[in-house]
């Protein structure tokens, strides 16, 4: 099935609903919002409880291992025969937490939507079977698409194993990451480098090459306010293993571990233990699938790729990203000897393409954001 067919395959599914159903989803969603970067493995989700047509109450998912969405917002209310709006399948197993269908079964719940059933091979359709078997009627297909995107990080991970890959980079308008010197501060200004610092927050991990670390000495951790407390995993690729150790990134403290990948054949070179990887390699650095094969072994659902340009070029080159997010500073710098994001480079035949791109405009430049 073609994207044109899906889509419009899910218009002709929201049609069945009405204008409430569609805003109370809404509403879902964007509760579902403020768990991002925080519930990861698990997805956000939010919930709203009403009854004709008025919101009685409302939850979502705040943080990894606390009360999900369903439970939150139906521990607020006393009512029966209501109508719960999730955006993703009630769970039906036991984890950190009960399953959501049994509160949703407890409440006498009367009608359950959602947007589509959780890949989750411990929940795909049994939510969905447990509570139409007690009686109560599940709608499902209501803002599909937008249920989808917003959770895309979980969806690819819990279907494949494998964290979802978004490359981040700040650029000039002609896409170099530095000047024909090699000098890369400050290509973007002050406010980019702050919504770009805390862009970090939505993922569970940080990757960046050696050459950045040893160049920038930079700390890869998130300092912008409202992520205290998140645990987010920095992860270098020393591909020889001859980063110095004296790098501010070997002593960040317990909320931010340290991974070290490198190749097979330097092994002998020593290791920092545990989190110190080994694994194959080539003429273009680390192999990328067995290192993204042993990030989703380590429960990291989403990584984001930042510098430097080899780095990045072997993620778009290699078809391993999955979405690309340029700061864009309203620069031209050129230079043969510039650093480029994407030197590898590609035919024109069959160019790297953004789909479901934007363009957000801030006060000294852009953000350029879009799927693969």
């Amino acid at each position: 099935m073609s994207l044109s067919d899906h889509l419009l395959m899910n218009k002709m599914k929201e049609l069945q609903y009405s204008d409430d159903d569609i805003r109370f989803m809404h509403l879902a969603l964007k509760l579902g919002e403020k768990g991002l970067g925080l519930t990861e493995p698990n997805p956000m989700v939010g919930a709203v409880v009403t009854k004709s047509g008025k919101v009685l109450s409302t939850g979502y998912h705040s943080r990894y291992g606390e009360a999900h969405a369903e439970r939150s917002a139906l521990e607020k209310t006393s009512e029966e025969g209501t109508t719960l709006y999730v955006s993703l399948e009630p769970c039906s197993h036991t984890g950190h937490t009960p399953p959501c269908t049994d509160i949703i079964k407890e409440k006498r719940v009367s009608r359950v939507v959602i947007p589509f059933p959780d890949p989750n091979p411990g929940v795909n359709g049994a939510g969905v079977k447990i509570l139409e078997d007690a009686g109560i009627k599940v709608d499902s297909g209501l803002l599909e698409n937008e249920a989808r995107y917003q959770n895309r990080h979980y969806l690819k991970y819990i279907t494949t194993g494998i964290p979802w890959v978004t490359v981040n980079a700040g650029v000039t308008i002609d896409g170099k990451l530095s000047d024909n010197e090699r000098n890369s501060q400050w290509i973007t200004g002050a406010v980019s480098r702050s919504v770009s610092h805390s862009f970090r927050g939505e993922f569970s991990a940080i990757i960046a090459g050696s050459s950045t670390v040893e160049d920038d000495d930079p700390m890869l951790t998130i300092r912008e306010a409202g992520w205290e407390g998140k645990k987010f995993i920095r992860v270098i690729l020393d591909t020889r293993n001859r980063l110095s150790k004296n790098k501010k990134v070997f002593n960040m403290g317990e909320n931010w571990p340290l991974y070290i990948f490198s190749g097979n054949e330097h092994r002998g070179s020593g290791s920092i233990g545990d989190t110190h990887f080994f694994i194959g390699s080539g003429p273009g650095g680390l192999d990328l699938k067995e290192l993204l094969e042993i990030l989703g072994e380590k429960g990291i659902s989403s990584i984001l790729v930042e510098g430097g340009g080899a780095l990045i070029s072997s993620f778009l080159s290699s078809g391993s990203a999955d979405e690309i997010v340029l700061f864009t500073s309203a620069k031209l710098l050129g230079g043969k000897n510039s650093v480029e994001i994407f030197s590898d480079g590609v035919p024109l035949t069959d160019p790297v393409k953004m789909e479901s791109s934007k363009i957000i405009k801030i006060n000294d430049g852009y953000i350029i954001r879009g799927l693969i």
